[in-house]
């Protein structure tokens, strides 16, 4: 009887945390497979990736005018001029296709979730670390 109560009480501490974050590294691209910790590495079987993190298409519109100046508070570093290497000042294309190559890659830090008793993980995204934020390659 012990035993039992002891199982309820797990089962109603797991129901209030339904959902755990965890973080990760990107080990492998293809076949992927993500390092949470030393000891457990997650293979793609275990995995669901949100779209934007894997090869997409995505139908678009662009409006683009010159001169634009964007301002911090839009773009989050520093104002930027517009710019087109083909010296348009006026540019604007409906319903353009766009193809997202920019899947996950060896090295990327990314954040997943895993619901409590499940055995699935959803990859929700990369993230960089506060001091990072601002660093290209």
């Amino acid at each position: 009887m012990y035993d039992n109560i002891k199982k309820v009480a797990v089962k109603a501490v797991e129901a209030t945390n339904p959902v755990n974050v965890l973080y990760g590294t990107v080990e492998k691209a293809k076949p992927l497979e993500i390092r949470i910790h030393e000891k457990l590495k997650l293979t793609e079987e275990f995995l669901d990736v949100a779209e934007h993190l894997t090869r997409h298409e995505r139908i678009v519109s662009i409006d683009y005018s010159y001169p634009k100046k964007w301002p911090e508070s839009v773009i989050g570093d520093s104002l930027k001029d517009t710019s087109s290497s083909e010296g348009y000042t006026k540019f604007d294309m409906k319903y353009a296709k766009m193809v997202f190559e920019n899947g996950l890659k060896k090295g990327d830090k990314v954040a997943l979730l895993r619901v409590q008793g499940g055995h699935r993980f959803f990859v929700i995204d990369r993230y960089k670390r506060g001091e990072e934020v601002w660093s290209y390659q």
